[in-house]
């Protein structure tokens, strides 16, 4: 059967095909359903945006362990500061822009990691989890059930009109997207 194929192949010629490659995954950090964090009310009753995003993306990244230590330990409102002596405090990897670097959030995309960005005036952290050239979408602690889609003039714009931070956790991220060519 497979050398038939091949016969047939060969006989009608390939010549109106063109390669291409093929994405079988969008959003690219497409963070199942079961793995999405909810937002919740800290002890002191701020919202945990910030963890409930990175609690998201370590689940993404395979480490279940992590993410439920981080749950039972960590709430509240938290700042770039604060987050950061938290990683550091507790042996956690990661990279970080304050400064608006699209590039950043170009990388971690492409890396399959996404990240943590902040919106709304700085008063709120989602998960980007796709940024091309026409589009950004969004994990939205407040609404998993859905993914958020923006222009993504829209979304860095508002993201760098609430201060630019990015934060992204360094282990190693799911594998590539597979590229099939035919």
């Amino acid at each position: 059967m497979k050398y038939l194929f091949l016969l047939i192949l060969v006989l009608a010629g390939c010549e109106g095909i063109r390669p291409q490659q093929v994405s079988f995954e969008r959003p690219v950090v497409n963070v199942p359903r079961e793995c999405r964090q909810s937002n919740w009310l800290g002890s002191l009753g701020q919202g945990s945006c910030v963890h409930a995003t990175m609690i998201s993306l370590l689940r993404w990244q395979g480490r279940y362990d992590t993410a439920a230590q981080w749950k039972n330990k960590y709430g509240n409102g938290e700042s770039p500061e604060g987050l950061v002596a938290k990683f550091e405090a507790n042996g956690t990897r990661f990279a970080e822009t304050t400064l608006g670097d699209v590039a950043f959030l170009e990388w971690a995309v492409r890396t399959r990691r996404g990240c943590g960005v902040t919106v709304m005036g700085g008063k709120h952290m989602v998960a980007l989890v796709h940024l091309d050239n026409q589009f950004a979408i969004l994990l939205d602690n407040n609404r998993v059930d859905r993914f958020i889609v923006v222009p993504r003039e829209t979304f860095l714009a508002e993201w760098k009109n609430s201060y630019g931070w990015a934060i992204t956790i360094l282990y190693a991220p799911a594998a590539p997207l597979p590229q099939v060519v035919f």
